[in-house]
């Protein structure tokens, strides 16, 4: 048996809830992968073979690491998703910087009257090419060497779980209406318009991700984004309103095709974990960023679904080695061993320490001697 079929059946047991000879780790590369090389972000992102030699590179570096959820990683897909543009180093802003998302209100009230006329995706596809700059145009390098960068990851032995993303009309909408205006011109004073709105942009997507599922670029496993739409910021009414009828299409999608639906969620999901229950035992990932009560999480959902995450953000740029290790640690034996893959709590960051990152790998190595 490969290095890599190893890494894929340890990784589905995982995901089955059955026991494993050791916790996988997952690949929170990013950015990141940029400076661990030494390579000037420009020049990482106008070249997509040197960036997936980069992360490539970067995955060696964390350890003994078993998938990985990026084989590229470039912002130019971002405004797909967000409706929002891109400043991008080099370009908008200096060199060897991490990319920003430029948050304004682009889309306007009077745009839903157009996608209620005229349907969503030509709507769609008249704002990228007028006002995030063709993003189509921008990422085709990334679509084009996409293929490539799969199978080199594959040849060098790491699973790649996550291959696309799938987002809730309010994800989207939240990005090009901007959060004050979608909130509070939106939802609260035309809710029943923005219900017709949301029913048009989630028939297309549905219909889209259904193509993708149906098609031989069929992924393991796809994100299912849940950054803005979530319980904190919403109330319980609202909540299940706008966001979690179509989240739970989306999931529910995923598992009837027999892709992994790798629920990200960013923020604080606490309030909302009970929803997760009925989602089809060992079908799902839950991966949390570090916001949301890992412990929590485990004590609802740990019998019916892989739980993976989270070390934060923060404890890879800022804190020692050794308190890495021991945060990890601590979740394999209180997350784990079965049911949880260690990984960081959503990206890397840029200013990640290489001497930190290494110690999740560490960890799950040291507990599978033991």
């Amino acid at each position: 048996m490969s290095i890599y079929e190893e890494r894929l059946d340890r990784i589905k047991a995982a995901i089955a809830l059955e026991p494993v000879d050791k916790v996988p780790v997952i690949s929170g590369l990013a950015a990141c992968a940029a400076p661990m090389t030494n390579t000037k972000v420009s020049a990482f992102l106008s070249d997509m073979e040197l960036n997936c030699t980069c992360n490539i590179k970067a995955t060696e570096m964390l350890g003994n690491v078993d998938g990985v959820q990026a084989t590229l990683s470039s912002p130019e897909g971002l405004p797909t998703l967000w409706l929002s543009n891109i400043g991008v180093p080099g370009e908008d802003i200096e060199d060897d910087q991490l990319w920003q998302v430029i948050e304004k209100e682009l889309v306007t009230q009077e745009d839903y009257d157009v996608i209620l006329r005229d349907g969503f995706e030509p709507w769609y596809l008249s704002f990228m090419k007028e006002k995030l700059r063709d993003p189509l145009k921008r990422m085709k390098p990334v679509v084009e060497y996409g293929p490539t960068a799969k199978k080199r990851f594959e040849e060098a032995g790491y699973v790649v779980i996550k291959e696309s993303s799938l987002l809730t009309p309010f994800e989207m909408l939240c990005g090009g209406r901007s959060l004050e205006a979608f909130l509070v011109d939106d939802l609260m004073d035309i809710p029943e318009k923005v219900d017709e709105v949301f029913a048009v942009i989630h028939k297309y997507n549905m219909d889209r991700y259904t193509k993708l599922f149906e098609s031989p670029k069929k992924p393991f496993g796809v994100w299912v984004g849940g950054w803005r739409g979530t319980p904190e910021t919403l109330n319980p009414a609202m909540f299940q309103r706008f966001s979690w009828k179509y989240y739970r299409e989306l999931v529910d999608l995923c598992i009837q095709y027999g892709v992994v639906p790798i629920l990200h969620l960013d923020a604080c999901w606490n309030l909302g974990l009970s929803n997760f229950r009925d989602i089809p035992a060992k079908k799902a990932i839950m991966a949390l960023d570090g916001k949301t009560d890992i412990h929590m999480a485990k004590e609802i959902v740990g019998d019916t679904m892989c739980i993976m995450g989270d070390v934060p953000a923060a404890m890879l740029a800022f804190s020692k080695p050794q308190e890495v290790y021991d945060y990890t640690m601590n979740l394999i034996k209180t997350v784990g061993p079965t049911g949880y893959m260690v990984c960081s709590g959503c990206d890397i960051p840029f200013n990640g320490k290489v001497e930190n990152m290494q110690m999740m790998a560490k960890a799950a190595d040291d507990t599978a001697r033991q």
